[in-house]
C-alpha cells in the first residue's frame, strides 16, 4: 500500500490540476441576463493539455484541494503596478513576465490611481492568477501556467436590469433626477439624444414631463452603472418627443422617432453648453458698444470665459482668423448649402486652422470676448444658400431614416419600449423609478393596446 500511495497522489494531482479552472474559479462569469454561465477564455494557452509529472508534489496536491487566497487592492496615488505587486510579495522577475504577457492588450506601466486589482494565490503562497479593472466594464486577467503568464481581456460579470425613471421637471431636469435619487447622468444622455430637437437650456420649462427606459449593470462588488438608454419621452412646450434606440444591420446604433426618422441632424441645435441667451437673432438690434441699430445675424450665448465651443456639424474650416469686430472667429463649410460661424473666441483649439476637417461635436475653440464684445459670449451664426438664418428656428436636415426593410424590426422594438414607458407612468407624473422586466417584443396581432 505504501508503494501505491505516491502513484495515487500523482494521479490525483494530475486530475485536479487539469480541473483547476473548476476548483479555483477565480473568474467565474455571469451572463448579462444574470444566469450563471460556463467560464470562457479567449486564449487557448490558458488550457493545460500537458502535465509534467516530475513537477507534481504533495504541496501541489494540497494547493489544488484548498481554496485560493485572495488579496484585493487598488493602485494608490503616486504608485505603480511594480510597486503594488512588490507590496504583495511578487518577485521583480515575475512582475516583468506579467507586464510582457499583457503589453499587447494593456500597458501595465500606465496604470492610474483607483484601478482595482485582485491577486489569487495558492495556499502555498505561489501566484495563480490576477485581475485588474480597466476603463468601463473591462477586466485584464493574467493566469500563471508554470513559468509563463498568459493574459486576456474580458468583461466584468454583471447582472442587467431594466428601469423606468419618470417625473415632472422642476428647477431643471438634472435637479429633478437628483432629487428623485436617479443617476443625474441620465440628463446628459437625454441632452445628447434629443440635442438636435430640443435645446435643453432654453426649451425646457418647469412642469414639463419625462420618462426614460434604460439598462443598469450591477456588479458583484455592489457597484452599479448605467447601461444603454433604450427609449425616452419628453413633453415640453405642448409637444411630445420620443426616442428609440435601434441598431440596424451594418449600421451603428442610433435614435429614431415614432416613425423611424433619425433624431440626429446634420447640425447640432447649439454649439455649447451655456447659461443663457444674451441676444437673439434680429434684423434690427441696438449694439451694446457702438449704440447704433444694425442687424444681429446670430445668437449670442452667454457662457463663462473658456467654455469649450463645438463644431455643430462635419465640415471643413475655411477661416480661423481674427477681425476687428468679430474678434477671433472660425468659419466652417459643411456642404454647398450650410456654413456656420463662431465669433469672439478667446482662442482656437489645437490643430484648428484653414483647411482642417472637423467632426460634429469636436471642440474647435473657447468662449472669449475678443473683438467688439462687452463680455464673454459666443456669437453663433448659420448661413444657408448664402443667406443668414435664425439658428434657433431653422429646420435642420435629418440624417438617414430607418430603411424600409428594417421598419418591421424597428416597429417591434419601438412598441415593446412604449409598453414599458407606459407602465412606468401609470401613476401619473409623480417622480419615481421602478424596475421593469426586459422589454418584450410583440409580433403582429399580439401587439397590445398601448394607450
Amino acid at each position: 500500500m505504501r508503494r501505491l500511495f505516491p502513484l495515487i497522489v500523482i494521479l490525483a494531482a494530475s486530475l485536479l490540476y487539469l480541473k483547476r479552472e473548476t476548483i479555483l474559479h477565480p473568474f467565474q462569469q455571469i451572463e448579462h441576463s444574470g444566469r450563471v454561465a460556463s467560464k470562457k477564455y479567449t486564449a487557448t494557452a490558458l488550457d493545460t493539455t500537458y502535465i509534467d509529472r516530475s513537477q507534481i508534489t504533495v504541496q501541489a496536491v494540497l494547493d489544488t484541494l484548498s481554496p485560493p487566497i485572495v488579496t484585493h487592492g487598488s493602485i494608490r496615488p503616486g504608485s505603480s503596478f511594480f510597486i503594488e505587486m512588490r507590496s504583495v510579495g511578487f518577485l521583480p522577475t515575475e512582475i516583468d513576465r506579467i507586464v510582457r504577457a499583457s503589453r499587447k492588450m494593456f500597458n501595465l506601466k500606465k496604470v492610474h490611481p483607483g484601478q482595482k486589482y485582485a491577486i489569487y494565490k495558492t495556499p502555498g503562497g505561489s501566484l495563480d492568477s490576477l485581475a485588474l479593472s480597466l476603463r468601463g466594464d473591462r477586466l485584464l486577467k493574467v493566469r500563471r501556467d508554470g513559468d509563463q503568464f498568459h493574459a486576456v481581456i474580458d468583461t466584468l460579470p454583471y447582472v442587467l436590469t431594466y428601469h423606468v425613471t419618470s417625473g415632472t421637471i422642476g428647477q431643471s431636469l438634472f435637479v429633478s433626477l437628483q432629487s428623485e435619487g436617479a443617476d443625474p447622468e441620465l440628463a446628459t444622455h437625454l441632452a445628447h439624444i434629443f440635442g438636435w430637437e430640443i435645446d435643453f437650456f432654453t426649451d425646457i420649462r418647469m412642469g414639463d414631463h419625462y420618462a426614460i427606459l434604460y439598462e443598469k449593470k450591477s456588479y458583484e462588488n455592489g457597484r452599479s452603472i448605467l447601461g444603454r438608454i433604450l427609449s425616452a419621452r419628453i413633453f415640453t412646450r405642448g409637444k411630445e418627443y420620443y426616442a428609440f434606440g435601434y441598431e440596424a444591420p451594418n449600421r451603428p446604433r442610433s435614435y429614431y422617432d415614432l416613425h423611424g426618422k433619425s433624431l440626429q441632424k446634420s447640425l447640432l441645435r447649439a454649439p455649447l453648453s451655456y447659461s443663457r441667451i444674451a441676444s437673439n437673432f434680429s434684423w434690427k438690434r441696438l449694439h451694446p458698444i457702438t449704440r447704433h441699430y444694425a442687424p444681429h445675424l446670430g445668437v449670442d450665448y452667454a457662457a463663462p470665459y473658456g467654455t469649450p465651443v463645438k463644431a455643430t456639424g462635419d465640415g471643413v474650416v475655411v477661416a480661423a482668423t481674427r477681425g476687428r469686430a468679430n474678434g477671433k472667429y472660425i468659419k466652417i463649410r459643411h456642404n454647398r448649402s450650410y456654413t456656420t460661424y463662431y465669433l469672439h473666441l478667446s482662442r482656437f483649439a489645437k490643430g484648428i486652422r484653414k483647411g482642417k476637417s472637423v467632426r460634429q461635436g469636436q471642440v474647435i475653440g473657447y468662449v472669449g470676448s475678443t473683438g467688439l464684445a462687452k463680455g464673454p459670449h459666443l456669437d453663433y451664426r448659420i448661413k444657408v444658400n448664402g443667406r443668414f438664418v435664425n439658428p434657433r428656428t431653422i429646420n435642420l436636415p435629418s440624417k438617414d431614416p430607418i430603411r424600409k426593410r428594417d421598419m418591421v424590426s424597428f416597429g417591434r422594438i419601438r412598441d415593446a419600449c412604449l409598453v414599458k414607458l407606459y407602465e412606468g407612468t401609470l401613476d401619473g407624473d409623480r417622480a419615481k423609478t421602478i424596475m421593469v422586466s426586459e422589454p418584450t417584443i410583440y409580433y403582429e396581432d399580439q401587439l397590445p393596446a398601448l394607450f
